[in-house]
């Protein structure tokens, strides 16, 4: 019986990864997104022999299926472990994978790549996401089998409620954790990239501290993104705590797991972006998920004991 559960969660994963990919395929289509960007890749005159030709989509299905099984493990992880089920569950689902996925993300895209992006992509991003998300959320919790509530759930002691002061300074402790780590990563990972700092009309600054002055004193209005991401963050990332009511350990765990799963889309060709470029992105954005969602898994965590009343 063992086995044979095994063999069957197994194949239940699998389903899921290629709803995932259908999901977000689909998504793709109905957006429009891949029509405008081979418009945009048209319209663009030739290259200097000297500057890097953006990737082309030469190495795409092994790039989508690293980028789908990542998702769509993850996410089934998250599911099997889950308290919730029904439509409760769905939304859980759909909020931190929207939100995450896309809404979060493309802030970065909305101030920095807004006149690098041609007209329309942005909004067929999001509307991919959308899609996506609303697409694969039912089906998912469908196919793992949590769409009913199990007959037999081992009983759980509630958690104290913390006091507003505590809930205050976690909220304080995480959002200043995602403007640091952002920066952070930002400069000793993605910035790093010399290719990187052509392609943003950067320059290169001696120390990490002189770029945070830099920013402050060129574009302050980087840490106030910053920080409304970080708020994005904690909103998707809590119903996800919520509904696994793990130990912390595993809470920290699942938060990071599921913030660095998205990472992997920059492993996707990208016309519109140098693969030098995409692939800093990439180890920038894979450390700074790790690290903020570990942080943010356990702080999110609020296991504090019921206090115990003994019969008489």
């Amino acid at each position: 019986m063992a086995l044979r559960t095994i063999l069957l969660t197994g194949l239940r994963i699998l389903a899921v990864c290629l709803l995932f990919a259908v999901c977000f395929a689909v998504g793709g289509a109905l957006s429009g997104i891949d029509k405008i960007a081979q418009q945009s890749v048209a319209s663009q005159p030739a290259p200097p022999a000297n500057q890097q030709v953006p990737q082309m989509p030469e190495n795409l299905l092994p790039s989508f299926l690293i980028f789908t099984f990542c998702v769509g493990g993850t996410l089934s992880y998250l599911i099997l472990r889950s308290r919730w089920h029904g439509w409760m569950l769905v939304g859980a689902v759909f909020v931190s994978m929207y939100g995450i996925s896309t809404v979060a993300s493309q802030l970065d895209s909305i101030v920095f790549l807004s006149n690098k992006l041609p007209e329309g992509m942005i909004r067929a991003i999001f509307v991919q996401g959308a899609i996506a998300a609303a697409l694969f959320a039912p089906l998912a919790v469908l196919a793992l089998g949590k769409w009913r509530a199990a007959s037999l759930r081992a009983a759980m002691s509630p958690a104290a409620p913390l006091k507003l002061a505590s809930i205050l300074l976690r909220l304080a402790i995480l959002v200043a954790a995602f403007v640091f780590l952002y920066m952070f990563f930002g400069y000793y990972v993605a910035w790093r990239n010399p290719e990187l700092r052509h392609f943003y009309g950067g320059q290169e600054l001696a120390t990490f501290w002189a770029a945070l002055r830099h920013n402050w004193t060129s574009s302050p209005g980087i840490y106030a993104v910053a920080a409304f991401r970080a708020l994005i963050y904690i909103v998707c990332l809590y119903p996800l705590v919520r509904m696994i009511r793990a130990s912390r350990r595993e809470s920290a765990f699942a938060a990071a797991l599921f913030s660095a799963c998205w990472t992997t889309v920059l492993l996707l060709p990208n016309p519109l972006m140098p693969a030098s470029v995409a692939r800093s992105h990439f180890w920038e954005t894979l450390g700074f998920s790790l690290v903020f969602g570990a942080l943010a898994g356990w702080l999110l965590c609020f296991t504090a004991a019921a206090p115990q009343v003994e019969p008489t």
